[in-house]
């Protein structure tokens, strides 16, 4: 038997079918990375959601919390950060069991925040870039990720020691990846640490969720259709002989 008539043979024709399916499982099994949309994220205090992103601060509107600069100038959103010390409202917001848990390195005054509920499933990844901006020198202003109510200190005023403009500084962009499978709620923020004065931020970029598709059944039938094909073709190899 010749190749043009081993071509010819419906079996083989099946095989060759086959194995392009092979091929489209390779396909679909990659990761397919998805751009965050934060828009639809339940929001406090001064928050505003650019595309794939997320920018927050502790800014007010009325008072001149960076003076000799005008009340308002940091503020993102027109809205004000929201309180979380004497009146925990960003506590409450969070869900946090414990209203103390924030105070990390002082008391939280104030902050704005950001939350939703994703799940991921193995081999998802959960990814982003941020940027920590400060005027603070003194106390430890800090911005945050909370994964179900577990707090994630991503820096405080210490860390960001590149000059910037218009804060004073900032930590420049870091990433962050989360990839444990599961359901959660996730939170970003930034607060300010034993005083109202003196604006602090958080700036969110390149945010996306990053899925492995599972094969669909049609896709996983031709992968075992092409592994049997491997072994007809042998078998007609021989019998060509």
């Amino acid at each position: 038997m010749n190749i043009s008539t081993l071509i010819k043979n419906p079996t083989f024709k099946v095989g060759l079918v086959s194995l392009a399916s092979l091929g489209s499982l390779a396909i679909t099994t990659s990761a397919l990375a998805v751009q965050l949309d934060f828009s639809s994220w339940q929001k406090f205090g001064d928050v505003v959601t650019p595309e794939g992103g997320v920018n927050l601060s502790t800014a007010s509107l009325q008072f001149q919390d960076d003076a000799p600069t005008s009340a308002g100038v940091f503020n993102y959103s027109g809205i004000p950060a929201g309180d979380a010390g004497f009146y925990p409202d960003l506590q409450n917001f969070l869900a946090l069991a414990d209203l103390s848990d924030l105070d990390i390195g002082g008391f939280v005054f104030e902050g704005s925040a950001i939350k939703n509920t994703l799940t991921l499933a193995a081999g998802d990844t959960f990814s982003f870039d941020w940027n920590f901006r400060t005027n603070e020198t003194l106390n430890k202003d800090f911005a945050f990720l909370l994964v179900d109510g577990t707090l994630i200190k991503l820096a405080d005023f210490t860390d960001a020691t590149q000059a910037d403009s218009p804060f004073l500084q900032k930590t420049g962009i870091r990433s962050y990846t989360f990839s444990t499978p599961g359901t959660y709620t996730f939170a970003l923020g930034v607060v300010d640490v034993d005083d109202y004065g003196t604006t602090s931020a958080l700036e969110i970029s390149n945010a996306k969720l990053e899925r492995v598709p599972v094969p669909e059944p049609s896709t996983i039938l031709g992968l075992f259709t092409a592994l049997g094909c491997s072994i007809t073709i042998r078998r007609l190899r021989k019998k060509s002989t």
